[in-house]
């Protein structure tokens, strides 16, 4: 009988032991029975951040990522997705980054080859202690120069003639005409790439540690460069430095950008010519118009228009209501919407959002944006603004307190409203000290306090009120303030000199001991507590609601 039970206990055991996921160090959790590994957060954190980052850092990065898992989960099984906040978030995010793409395919790669990326990559690793030489002319920036460009010319080369790393600064001291760096020997101090203008830039990582560049001009005047040592930064990989590279090439060379996206855009308006068509705008315009006036969201207006009207259209697309509400979209993180006033207004946004619209079209259509590494970028987005949306809207939902919810949490945290305790005084505030000693004595034989304070008191409100100041708590009027809190009822003061240099003479009337804060003037605030404390338990719980719903299973190895 006994082997009998112990075969039973041995079988419930294995039965409740093979429910559990079996966990490898590569394995990070379970989530609806699925398997989430080290390969998929690095999908999402770059690898090389989670080989930079402590043990602990990891377990909360990967709580962080199934907690975006299991959010984003949610929001597809119970439709959520198509809430248009982040519906429109995620599209605005595709639009953007096709718009990017073509720039980069049409602009980027028209204007910069690997070579010039390989220089720019090699520049960003490095910084220089950098002493330069500014010769000025007479030119729009410098118009009270009298030195013409040929003379500044001529010195320029005549110094660097002279100049050699020993001298350099020496040099710098006698001619250079930069008013910051003059008396400093022209050290300019460490420099990174991307941090003087282009010219200056190009000619300091043209020239090694060590030796002195040729003159070269740039809209300041002529100078000469000493980079007189340099040191490496951390960088990494090219790839992922490749944002970088490309702010620093767009700030080395702005105008061969202006004119590439300027030619390229020319080019696609040629192509796709915008026909437009007045009266359907003038339509679209009198219904919005119409709903407007009778609300405020100019977005949820939008949406509830017909979508009936023609506006304008160019080739393979027609722009209507959809259309327009597709580009309004760009506002929703903006804290207002622009809103059509008139007519014109809408058609100005039209003609503008057309080019938009061409970019985004033709830039979904690039190989790169159908790649694996743009579909990864793009799914971090959505996993990431799915968990915002989830964690800033959805689990907030429902917290909308009655009157009597909100009286009950009041009568529960009085404690919180309760005004201090408070004291009631007289004063007499003068600038003079001998005036308000000869008050003080007056007032010790027995002076009408209110009478001297209607005559002598220099603060507004005692002048007003004959000396009285509205009852205040520990905090308030500075010295005086403190004095009072240490008097008693019927107490007077000597003078009490102020930090202002003037003297205040006070008369203790009464204190008003700490008392609760009627309802009606705190329900702000009680309203305000009350949502923070709902929503923090909101938080607290609609996670492990997830998790129980979802039988998440987070490896013990990564478990917070």
């Amino acid at each position: 009988m006994k082997h009998h039970l112990f075969l039973i206990f041995l079988i419930l055991i294995l039965i409740v032991t093979s429910c559990d996921k079996k966990f490898d160090d590569n394995t990070i959790a379970y989530v609806d029975g699925e398997k989430y590994t080290l390969e998929d957060l690095s999908d999402y954190y770059s690898a090389d951040y989670l080989k930079g980052v402590s043990a602990n850092v990891i377990k909360e990065r990967v709580t962080d990522y199934i907690n975006m898992i299991v959010a984003s989960q949610y929001l597809k099984e119970t439709g959520r997705f198509d809430d248009y906040l982040l519906k429109y978030k995620i599209q605005v995010k595709k639009a953007r980054e096709y718009a990017q793409a073509l720039y980069d395919h049409e602009v980027f790669k028209k204007l910069i080859d690997d070579e010039t990326y390989d220089e720019l990559y090699n520049r960003i690793k490095s910084q220089k202690l950098t002493y330069h030489i500014l010769i000025t002319y007479k030119n729009p920036r410098n118009p009270d120069v009298e030195r013409t460009d040929k003379e500044a010319f001529v010195l320029i080369n005549q110094i660097r003639r002279r100049a050699k790393p020993e001298n350099f600064e020496s040099l710098a001291t006698e001619y250079s005409e930069d008013p910051v760096t003059r008396n400093k020997g022209g050290n300019l101090g460490w420099v990174r790439a991307g941090q003087m203008i282009a010219a200056f830039d190009s000619a300091l990582f043209a020239t090694k540690a060590g030796q002195i560049s040729p003159p070269f001009k740039t809209s300041y005047g002529y100078h000469i460069i000493f980079p007189k040592q340099e040191r490496s930064l951390a960088v990494k990989s090219r790839e992922e430095e490749m944002p970088r590279l490309k702010v620093l090439a767009r700030k080395l060379w702005p105008e061969r950008f202006l004119e590439r996206q300027q030619e390229y855009i020319d080019s696609l308006t040629q192509e796709n010519p915008l026909t437009l068509y007045p009266s359907g705008i003038e339509s679209f315009y009198s219904v919005f118009d119409s709903l407007m006036s009778q609300r405020k969201n100019v977005f949820e207006t939008l949406l509830d228009m017909p979508d009936t009207f023609l506006l304008a259209e160019y080739p393979g697309v027609k722009i209507g209501k959809d259309w327009v509400v597709d580009y309004m979209a760009f506002f929703l993180d903006h804290e207002k919407f622009p809103r059509f006033k008139s007519v014109e207004d809408l058609t100005a946004f039209v003609q503008d959002n057309h080019i938009l619209d061409l970019l985004v079209r033709t830039g979904s259509r690039l190989d790169v944006v159908k790649g694996e590494n743009f579909q990864r970028k793009i799914n971090r987005y959505i996993l990431k603004t799915a968990h915002a949306y989830y964690y800033s809207v959805v689990i907030y939902e429902g917290i909308d307190p009655t009157e009597d919810d909100l009286a009950r949490y009041y009568v529960r945290h009085k404690s919180n409203y309760m005004m201090p305790k408070q004291v009631l005084v007289q004063e007499v505030l003068v600038s003079d000290s001998l005036l308000a000693r000869e008050i003080h004595n007056k007032l010790m034989e027995g002076a009408d306090f209110a009478s001297l304070a209607e005559k002598y008191t220099e603060r507004p409100v005692g002048k007003r009120n004959r000396g009285l100041l509205d009852p205040f708590h520990k905090g308030q009027y500075g010295e005086m303030g403190k004095k009072a809190f240490e008097m008693k009822p019927g107490d007077l003061s000597e003078p009490i000199l102020l930090k202002d240099g003037r003297f205040s003479i006070i008369q203790v009337i009464e204190f008003y001991p700490e008392a609760p804060m009627a309802y009606d003037t705190v329900k702000k605030k009680v309203v305000q507590d009350y949502m923070r404390e709902k929503q923090s338990e909101a938080k607290e719980n609609a996670f492990l609601t997830l998790y129980e719903k979802y039988d998440v299973q987070i490896n013990p190895l990564y478990k917070k």
